[in-house]
């Protein structure tokens, strides 16, 4: 056997020499690395996207006793801009007692497997906290289009979309005659649960009636028609006919969706239209149905770079106060989309720091369908805005003026208060 010294040779020379391939090959790959082109590794098909920031607002997360547990004029200020949805009915009674809230939204899982009586006796239960209070009503909002969204079908009956009672029709008294006996019965049904508001109708044109790209909005099954003139006269006739039945109407939603190219309920999406191309064709349904006493306009997530490049529509100074408040001149009511979308969770000012922006912006109400998620944090970010004074005091009273008028003067809704027995009411219960 070799002594020890030559296996130290032996190994010390094996080193170098793998040392020299390792080199060698290193040269190799380097020189044909220059010759292909470079592939990135493919990212998975749902990679998590969020961002790396922490929103400036708010700065801390208060607990819902922290908010509760607010002052009680702060509370009620700010809270007056707030619609929320829910699953646990005691947590909004706590919050409308507290005057924290402007409404709730109702929607399939409050009324799945429970009848209309048990959801109407829980709304007046709401209202008659509201009555003693001596504010305006609740706004009670609800989300039934018709056709693909009848989120409160059952236990309402089931009606089929606008664009569907149109088919065939050619003359404008057809039309007419459908839409109002359409409108009429929606609004008879929404009555009997106590809504107040329904998000309807939609007034995006349907541009494309065969793009499938926009995930959950599936707008060709939603839109009316793509003629703006057609669209204008349906949101009027069927907006009419629910304020005669003391119902708020909905144009959803404002700057259009038709042009769109990706969903909102998870990602940033934007029109590439010029302003002037936009007023003379997908606003003209908002801006004649705006002048209607009864109709709220609904802000969608999209951006329009022609006006705002960076921020979208809902929570936008340049499209609420610049364009909507001051050149249109609008002084009717603005809600956002739901704030609990993949457009606003994802942007970089995150839940909190919009809702600040869509108020310091002229927006009335901001809509939260996923409180237990999202109320929170919008709360937080008011408050904390509100004490550091940088809520407008001015814009504040407007946007109550308009909330005070508008829903004073819409809520022929009038249900007996709740009282102990009522059907399927409990303290703790209610719609889930």
């Amino acid at each position: 056997m070799p002594g020890r010294n030559q296996q130290r040779s032996v190994f010390r020379a094996l080193a170098q020499l793998t040392a020299i391939v390792a080199l060698v090959a290193g040269a190799a790959d380097s020189a044909l690395a220059k010759k292909r082109p470079h592939k990135h590794k493919p990212r998975a098909a749902h990679a998590k996207v969020e961002p790396n920031f922490k929103p400036a607002y708010p700065a801390r997360l208060l607990t819902r006793a922290e908010i509760l547990a607010t002052d009680p004029d702060r509370l009620a200020r700010v809270g007056r801009h707030i619609v929320i949805g829910y699953h646990d009915y005691a947590a909004v009674k706590a919050l409308v007692q507290r005057r924290a809230i402007a409404g709730v939204f109702i929607t399939d899982h409050n009324v799945r497997g429970r009848s209309s009586d048990t959801t109407a006796w829980a709304m007046a239960e709401l209202q008659a906290i509201r009555s003693s209070q001596g504010l305006p009503p609740l706004i009670i909002a609800a989300d039934q289009e018709g056709g693909t969204v009848s989120r409160l079908s059952p236990p309402l009956k089931r009606q089929p979309s606008l664009s569907r009672v149109l088919q065939g029709l050619k003359t404008d008294a057809e039309m007419e005659t459908a839409v109002r006996a359409y409108a009429r019965t929606q609004a008879a049904e929404l009555k009997r649960i106590g809504v107040t508001l329904n998000f309807s109708p939609v007034v995006d044109l349907n541009i494309n009636p065969t793009f499938r790209g926009d995930g959950e909005t599936r707008l060709r099954m939603r839109a009316i028609s793509k003629d703006p003139q057609t669209v204008a006269k349906v949101a009027e006739w069927y907006c009419d006919t629910l304020a005669d039945a003391g119902l708020m109407c909905t144009l959803k939603h404002f700057p259009g969706l038709g042009r769109a190219k990706r969903d909102t309920h998870v990602t940033s999406a934007s029109i590439e239209a010029s302003e002037e191309q936009l007023d003379s064709n997908d606003w003209i349904p908002f801006r004649r149905g705006m002048s209607k006493p009864n109709a709220v306009t609904m802000l969608g997530h999209v951006r329009v770079p022609a006006i705002d490049d960076l921020t979208p529509a809902s929570f936008s100074l340049i499209v609420i106060r610049d364009l909507i408040r001051k050149k249109w001149n609008y002084d009717g009511l603005v809600i956002t989309d739901d704030f609990s979308m993949g457009a606003v969770t994802r942007n970089k000012d995150g839940v909190g720091g919009a809702a600040i922006k869509a108020v310091q912006a002229g927006a009335d109400i901001i809509l939260v369908s996923f409180s237990e998620k999202h109320l929170d944090t919008v709360m937080s970010a008011l408050i904390e805005a509100d004490e550091k004074g940088e809520l407008d005091a001015r814009l504040n009273a407007e946007s109550n003026a308009r909330l005070t008028r508008t829903v004073t003067r819409f809520n022929a809704n009038a249900l007996p208060a709740a009282a102990p027995g009522a059907p399927g009411i409990k303290a703790a219960d209610g719609p889930r």
